[in-house]
Parts: C-alpha cells; sequence; structure tokens
C-alpha cells in the first residue's frame, strides 16, 4: 500500500506513538516536516521501501518487521471485535486510539519492542545505522501513519479490507434478565414480603447465563 501524504500530529498521535516506541530500542525518528528526497514510500507487509535522493545518487532503503502469524492475528481480531468501539471505528473505515492497548492485551506489539525486531537496510555506504537516508524514511514513515493509521496493521501484515474479511461477527446484545421480567407487568404475588419478579430475577439470570 502506497502511503499518502502525512500530517502533524500531537504526543499521542501515531506518529508520536511510533517515534516514542522508536527512541525505547535506542532508534530515534527526526523531528520536523517530512523530509525531503524520499520517494516512492511504499508500506507492505513486513517490509517498508523506498527511494532516496540525494544529490545525483538514488539509494534504496527497506525497513522490515515481523509479520504477525495468522494465530496472532486471530487473537488480535478478537480482541478488536470484543470490543465495541475498536470495531465500529473499524467498520467507519478509523482506527481506534486504543487500538495499540488492544493488540497489547492479546500479547502482541503494534511497533517494535526490541532492538532486533526492527531490520533496517540501506545501499549507501555510510556504516552509520540508521544511516540519514534510513532517518529520513523514518520521519515519512511516521506521517504516514497519521495520514493513515492502517498503516501500521498492514505493515504487521494486514490491510483493512483483509481485516474486515477475518473479523468475528459481533456478539448479539442480550437484554438484562429483569427486563424480560419487567415485560410481565407486576404479578401481585409476594413472597416472604418480596414482589414475585425480584424473588424470580436470580433464577432467571442463571437460565439466560447472566
Amino acid at each position: 500500500m502506497t502511503a499518502r501524504p502525512g500530517r502533524p500530529g500531537g504526543t499521542r498521535s501515531w506518529s508520536g506513538r511510533f517515534a516514542e516506541r522508536l527512541a525505547s530500542i535506542g532508534t530515534t525518528v527526526p523531528s520536523g516536516p517530512p523530509a525531503a528526497g524520499v520517494i516512492g514510500l511504499d508500506v507492505a507487509a513486513g517490509a517498508v521501501t523506498a527511494r532516496v535522493r540525494e544529490r545525483q545518487a538514488r539509494y534504496d532503503v527497506r525497513i522490515a518487521l515481523a509479520e504477525f502469524t495468522p494465530a496472532q492475528w486471530s487473537r488480535a481480531t478478537r480482541a478488536m471485535s470484543a470490543d465495541p468501539d475498536c470495531r465500529a471505528r473499524l467498520l467507519d473505515n478509523e482506527l481506534a486510539p486504543d487500538a495499540e492497548d488492544l493488540f497489547a492485551r492479546a500479547g502482541l506489539r503494534l511497533f517494535p519492542a526490541r532492538t532486533s525486531d526492527l531490520v533496517m537496510e540501506c545501499s549507501c555506504p555510510d556504516w552509520a545505522l540508521p544511516c540519514a537516508h534510513l532517518s529520513a524514511v523514518l520521519r515519512n514513515l511516521a506521517d504516514a501513519f497519521d495520514a493513515d493509521p492502517y498503516l501500521v496493521l498492514t505493515w504487521r501484515g494486514r490491510t483493512r479490507e483483509e481485516l474486515l474479511k477475518e473479523l468475528p461477527p459481533a456478539a448479539p446484545r442480550r437484554e438484562p434478565a429483569d427486563s424480560a421480567l419487567l415485560l410481565l407487568g407486576p404479578p401481585g404475588i409476594t413472597v416472604r414480603g418480596r414482589g414475585l419478579t425480584e424473588v424470580l430475577g436470580p433464577a432467571y439470570e442463571a437460565f439466560t447465563g447472566w
């Protein structure tokens, strides 16, 4: 998926989260506007690729992050489906701000958690890691996450369209047991001074699974 131009974000924006996570493993995402010279930024399952212009030279950059396995994605989609807000936003082409926390509760990290999680390559002769070209791509990648947060998931192996196909059906909404009893109206019967509806409530809840 080709990244769209980014926009500045706050500290809890997706670009901010990405920068924070990379800083925690010793990799700095430059601040400021998108880096010049980055062309063809593309986010795909397992790898981000781009080309960086520098004077007359062109350098190829690749930043790899392991895809989640099918079993891991199954856990993730169950977690997202179980959260009403996240599910509703997903269906409305939005990614819930707390999606990262949902993945964490499923035992998954959206962003790299260790230095070894991220594999960065550049065709330039510079031995520094990250080199200036990798840093430029990281800057533009962070902005791309603000423009389209689903690129974060794409990098881990699922596009929004693929997620929708795998999303488990929503659990049917069940009314509280006492609501059903109240529909019957006051029975006019008491048991040891308590109304019959009040007495039957716990048994009805047990019967209906509540």
